[in-house]
């Protein structure tokens, strides 16, 4: 027994030897840059080869050579978060400036909208009390999915609970009508008066409720959304640029004054929540690409939207995988014409979408009532 161990202190020391040795032989420069790994060692021996400690038939469990792999394994690369400037690009800010007010008061499609609708939108227009247009943004997002959110806003409410990232409640009541509840004693109605491919219009009626305030805030407001789309190739991914503005009226003098003072808070409120839910747009888009299980995991989880959105949001899911699978293979996705939104009148059609009829009149029903 003394002798075998005789053996093998005779053995580690050859090895010692000839490690030292062919450390010191090699060229200044290598022995230079080896020199903060041996500080790091605590003066420890350098570290074995592996072709020495197979040579010399030394096991895995041996110190040394256990410190050789620990220090030859990869060092995992930290994963960079990417800012916002990665994810969206702002091609405008946002604005409330007496030019931009006219500019955009032109562009509203005043004429295309039923006479009902039409009144409705120039009530809040004529009583004008707060005026906002918010940043254009560019970001990728596959038009399927784009168009599908724009389409469903409750589907998206929805995911923003599963995730954990909002409180916020939105239930579908009519085929273009939708109840919110924000959880801060804000409660309201919102209407989809004109939607076409480029351009959606929105009126939407609220009153928050304090303990604080002795009478509710009412207001009314007329939401514009203008769309740009630009088709990706086998290359780069579908892109859009698009844009709110906002019309608000306060039936209360002292409320707009109050709303005039705070407009330079509320105002960055306002941008950067657009700008999150571009951001969110984005992600989701991806998500459907890379990890189509995990949003049929969060689809199966939705909860406030119809059944028949689980099952739409699953088809479109599969749309974008496919056409990102399409672009890998350098072929570019068939587009023939801009997306248009999901077919909310059958509400189960499988045919394309296709433009809303102009004279649908929306007859408000409970959240326990279908809404066709």
């Amino acid at each position: 027994m003394i002798k075998m161990d005789k053996t093998q202190l005779i053995q580690r020391l050859t090895i010692l030897v000839i490690t030292v040795t062919s450390t010191i032989s090699v060229p200044v420069l290598t022995a230079s840059a080896q020199q903060p790994r041996i500080k790091e060692r605590d003066g420890q021996s350098p570290a074995l080869t592996k072709s020495a400690a197979d040579r010399y038939l030394l096991k895995d469990t041996d110190r040394q050579l256990t410190e050789f792999q620990q220090e030859q394994k990869p060092v995992d690369k930290q994963i960079r978060v990417p800012d916002e400037e990665d994810l969206i690009s702002m091609l405008s800010k946002g604005s409330s400036t007496r030019a931009s007010r006219k500019a955009c008061l032109a562009q509203l499609p005043l004429n295309q909208l039923t006479p009902a609708n039409r009144t409705n939108a120039e009530y809040v227009l004529k009583d004008l009390s707060m005026f906002r247009t918010l940043p254009k943004i560019h970001f990728d997002v596959n038009h399927s999915a784009y168009a599908f959110f724009i389409a469903h806003p409750d589907v998206v409410v929805s995911i923003w609970r599963e995730m954990k990232l909002s409180e916020f409640q939105m239930w579908q009541t009519g085929p273009f009508s939708y109840e919110v509840d924000a959880g801060d004693g804000t409660l309201g109605t919102l209407e989809v008066i004109h939607q076409t491919p480029k351009e959606t219009i929105v009126l939407c009626s609220g009153v928050y409720k304090s303990p604080l305030i002795a009478k509710p805030i009412s207001a009314k407001a007329l939401l514009h959304l203008q769309t740009e789309y630009f088709t990706g190739n086998d290359k780069k991914i579908d892109s859009v640029s698009h844009q709110v503005t906002m019309y608000v009226s306060f039936p209360s003098q002292t409320v707009e004054m109050a709303a005039k003072i705070l407009a330079p808070v509320s105002n960055v409120i306002l941008d950067r929540n657009f700008k999150e839910v571009s951001i969110f747009m984005h992600m989701m888009s991806l998500a459907m690409e890379r990890q189509p299980g995990w949003v049929e995991r969060i689809a199966g989880r939705l909860e406030g939207v119809l059944p028949i959105r689980r099952p739409q949001l699953l088809k479109v899911a599969a749309r974008v995988y496919i056409d990102g699978k399409a672009r890998q293979n350098k072929i570019a996705p068939p587009r023939l014409q801009p997306p248009k939104p999901i077919d909310v009148i059958t509400q189960t059609s499988d045919e394309a979408p296709r433009k809303l009829p102009p004279n649908i009149r929306v007859q408000p029903v409970s959240r326990a009532q279908s809404p066709m």
